[in-house]
């Protein structure tokens, strides 16, 4: 049994889980994470983000455990697995304090009265918050036993866990980013509007900013619908604000980065639909974090034949131990990436992928060509090699293509790509849905990638 303390009178009781410790952070349409050490979590729970963006209140500080459960236990292991990205357990955010709520300091206010608030506030939330359970110390240490947990925790005034005062100077407090002209139609044929695309942009942002982030971004804005005039937005946008950044990628040529939620949402809310991303970062511009073959299908290609072309490369890839990730592109094709070790030079990666794209073309002669000209291909798919090069973009995972329905370029998972896959199915409409389900498929290619040198690809068939 574990041992029993005195608390002071007026104290509350309950557990402390085996998860880590948090500061949840909400600033209008701003959340962030931070554990006591100060460091940011906010990437690493998309679930939690979008939860807490949910609240009907706008503005709060909340203390809580993220967990991770093993069966019917927290699991601080199976925690470090989903942060690794090697596992989807379910999780759950036991929300335990409140100390700023709706402009309010509450931390001069008793536990009571900030445990009151907080139930207040959180009895509309939906998974993966919950509050957490109160109780005795006795019945408390006893639940504690039965699920291996660390112990019981005696809230009073004065334990409360804060950030340090200068750390509050760090969060987003400037004003968020709001939609303006919000009932703009943007996809007339699927009556939505600027309004639907800042919802969805918001609610991706803590999975799409790791691939965002760091890297030279071309956005493709539609001022008036996707059935309008269009245009590619390379420099950085003028009266654009300070927290979208400039960075030099030539004497003569520079090119903007999007570091932040405010800066995506910002740009969004200049019409920018879809976001296309230098395959490598500004430390490094020559060179590129992932490998990319991207399947071009002919015009009315039914896509199942290009699942058995995206099948022939995983195989490929099988072959030669290297992990991949599919994509869908948003439209009619599929993208498949390898992700890199640090220190690959573009004209290697290319090379590289050159070879794996004739190993795959000559297994699947009548159906792949490596042509570039059009006219030369003679109805076959295209497999796209020459994406390695500095200056190369990709459509980033998650962004919305214009097109109608407002398809999104998808992660999958490889038994997914097989005979009836429907690019068309994950959309604006479909992905918050995904994204809960099976959380960011894309993981993989932020951890660790391969080197090539120590790769073959056959020459022959």
């Amino acid at each position: 049994m574990l041992r029993v303390e005195r608390l002071p009178e007026g104290s509350l009781t309950e557990l402390a889980w085996d998860g880590l410790r948090v500061m949840a952070c909400r600033v209008g349409e701003v959340v962030r994470l931070f554990s006591e050490d100060q460091r940011e979590w906010t990437d690493a729970f998309p679930a939690v983000v979008t939860a807490l963006r949910a609240l009907s209140t706008s503005s709060f500080a909340l203390e809580g455990f993220v967990c991770a459960f093993d069966k019917a236990r927290p699991s601080f292991e199976r925690l470090q697995a989903h942060v690794a990205g090697r596992a989807r357990p379910r999780l759950m955010f036991a929300c335990s304090d409140l100390s700023h709520h709706a402009g309010d300091d509450l931390r001069a206010e008793s536990p009571r009265t900030r445990r009151d608030a907080m139930a207040r506030m959180l009895r509309d939330a939906r998974e993966p918050l919950a509050l957490s359970g109160e109780g005795t110390m006795e019945s408390l240490s006893a639940m504690a036993a039965a699920l291996g947990a660390p112990g019981v925790i005696g809230r009073a005034t004065e334990g409360l866990f804060l950030l340090p005062n200068d750390a509050w100077a760090k969060l987003p407090l400037s004003p968020p980013a709001a939609v303006t002209n919000a009932d703009k139609v943007m996809y007339p044929r699927d009556a939505l509007t600027k309004r639907d695309l800042f919802a969805y942009y918001r609610d991706v942002s803590s999975i799409l900013l790791p691939y965002l982030r760091d890297r030279p971004v071309v956005a493709q804005r539609w001022p008036d619908g996707i059935d309008q005039f269009t245009w590619y937005q390379h420099r950085l946008p003028p009266k654009a604000p300070d927290y979208l950044r400039s960075i030099a990628i030539a004497p003569r040529e520079r090119r903007f980065v999007i570091d932040d939620v405010e800066g995506l949402l910002w740009m969004v809310n200049q019409a920018a639909l879809t976001f296309h991303g230098w395959m490598s970062r500004t430390e490094a511009l020559g060179e590129p974090d992932w490998l990319m073959l991207d399947l071009d299908p002919p015009e009315g290609t039914p896509f199942d034949a290009v699942v058995v072309v995206a099948r022939a490369v995983r195989t490929m890839l099988e072959l030669l131990n290297l992990p991949s990730v599919p994509k869908t592109s948003g439209q009619k094709g599929l993208h498949v990436l390898v992700p890199l070790a640090k220190g690959h030079r573009a004209p290697a990666v290319q090379t590289f992928a050159e070879k794996l794209a004739t190993a795959v073309a000559r297994t699947l002669p009548g159906q792949v060509t490596l042509e570039q000209a059009r006219e030369a291909r003679r109805g076959r798919i295209y497999l796209d090699y020459l994406q390695g090069f500095a200056g190369k973009s990709l459509v980033l995972p998650y962004s919305l293509r214009a097109v109608d329905g407002a398809p999104v370029s998808t992660p999958l998972r490889w038994d997914e790509v097989r005979p009836g896959l429907d690019p068309r199915a994950f959309t604006l409409r479909t992905l918050r849905d995904r994204l809960d389900r099976f959380g960011d498929l894309a993981a993989p290619l932020l951890s660790n990638g391969v080197e090539l040198d120590r790769v073959r690809v056959p020459t022959r068939p």
